[in-house]
């Protein structure tokens, strides 16, 4: 069995589908299956999520082997990222900026769809797994259905996404009946989208695999060694809808009443430096602070075994691949009550409050700052339901036993050793 994992290019350094792609296609190639990643445009030789899947032996196959017009607009975005500051003081403009990106890469995927059916007629894929509604995704879908190759679309966000996605929505709507099988992240989501396209007659579940290293296990049960600080840690893109605000305002809230709370940020994004500012402007004095982004399983480990407890107060996610590292990690996480969160944490686990509430937050941060013995309860708890759910073992026996189902085929096999997941048989089905 032939796979194709399928994405138009690397959005990185801190993209949540770049990280389910490449965690996906890593554990599939441990476990003997035939899986190329295919990149409608060549990635970039520094690129982190290229360099992690060439070392780990994975095939990249890009459709496109230069396209001026994409390396164009890619480095024109890069400028204008450089010189992000001055155009976040001109109103509406980091909007508009983005509006303008989609529209000219939609147009520059559009002008290669005949050579995409061409590298797949060529390719002879069993089945191509496309994720998330970026500029290829139309791409792959109608030329997969062209050709006769099943594909299954994972949908990897939330239907309450931010404004900004609602173009990539719009068009996605359109070929998701092409598709031979629609999966989504967690039952919550799956029912959700389900929901939000009721034209669709089934819609699955696979969940995410993040890594369980052997360096991550070493961190396990260890406590850290700190001054008596509580640390809180965040990592995702620094933008408004992963609420960086809000956690600032929340810190800034506990801190009238106690100075043992820290919080540290890690990764990059277009509003790193209206964080900053926001941070002056509470009097944080240095107790929020940015470590920039990490780089794989060593650099995330590194970054988790810092902290005591795990934040990410999104206002919209589907599954978020960082709060699963956490829990892998024996974390207690709080979090927002949005998307597939529901799914992830139990009461015993972590706390989730609702979106964009820096009061809330801050109650939970001072429950968890307050009691060390609940935050180991709770570590061990999100450590063992990170086990059942989203570890290797417990995942790439439902991944292959999807792709088998599509393709007719076995020859891939992956065993797991945690028994049936237990959303195996999570499937929103019409009568």
């Amino acid at each position: 069995m032939k796979i194709a994992l399928c994405k138009s290019h690397f959005f990185g350094p801190v993209s949540g589908a770049d990280e389910t792609l490449v965690t996906y296609a890593i554990n599939l190639r441990r476990a003997g299956c035939d899986v190329h990643v295919v990149l409608l445009y060549k990635p970039a030789e520094n690129d982190r999520f290229y360099r992690r899947l060439r070392h780990a032996g994975v095939p990249i196959v890009n459709v496109i082997d230069h396209s001026i017009a994409f390396s164009i607009v890619r480095r024109f975005r890069s400028l204008l990222s450089s010189f992000l500051l001055l155009f976040l003081l001109i109103p509406r403009t980091e909007a508009g900026l983005r509006r303008i990106w989609q529209v000219l890469l939609d147009l520059i995927a559009r002008a290669h769809y005949k050579h995409c059916r061409a590298f797949f007629t060529a390719a002879d894929y069993d089945v191509l797994h496309v994720f998330t509604p970026d500029t290829g995704t139309i791409l792959f879908i109608r030329a997969g259905k062209e050709v006769g190759v099943p594909v299954l679309y994972h949908e990897l966000g939330t239907p309450q996404y931010l404004p900004a996605l609602d173009p990539y929505y719009r068009r996605l709507a359109k070929v998701l009946p092409l598709c031979s099988e629609v999966a989504a992240l967690s039952p919550t989501l799956a029912r959700q989208w389900w929901e939000r396209f009721p034209f669709l007659s089934t819609v699955s579940v696979l969940p995410l695999i993040t890594e369980d290293s052997e360096t991550l296990n070493v961190s396990l049960g260890l406590a850290r060694n700190g001054d008596g600080e509580t640390i809180f840690g965040y990592a995702a893109r620094i933008e408004v809808g992963k609420g960086p605000f809000v956690l600032a305002d929340a810190l800034a809230q506990l801190r009238q009443d106690r100075d043992d709370v820290h919080v540290r940020l890690a990764g990059t994004g277009p509003a790193v430096q209206e964080v900053k500012a926001h941070a002056r402007k509470l009097q944080l004095n240095g107790s929020l602070e940015f470590v920039g982004s990490y780089d794989g399983t060593v650099g995330c480990s590194a970054f988790m075994r810092t902290l005591d407890v795990f934040v990410l107060p999104s206002f919209a996610e589907g599954t978020s691949n960082s709060v699963i590292e956490a829990m892998a990690h024996g974390l207690p996480i709080i979090t927002t009550n949005v998307g597939g969160s529901p799914d992830l944490l139990t009461p015993d686990a972590g706390i989730l409050i609702p979106p964009g509430d820096s009061a809330a937050l801050a109650d939970a941060m001072q429950c968890l700052a307050s009691d060390p013995a609940l935050r180991k309860r709770m570590g061990r708890a999100a450590r063992d339901r990170y086990l059942k759910l989203f570890a290797p073992d417990a995942v790439l026996s439902m991944l292959v036993g999807t792709y088998s189902r599509l393709s007719g085929t076995n020859e891939c096999e992956a065993s797991s050793s945690n028994g049936r997941h237990p959303w195996a048989t999570t499937c929103h089905q019409r009568s």
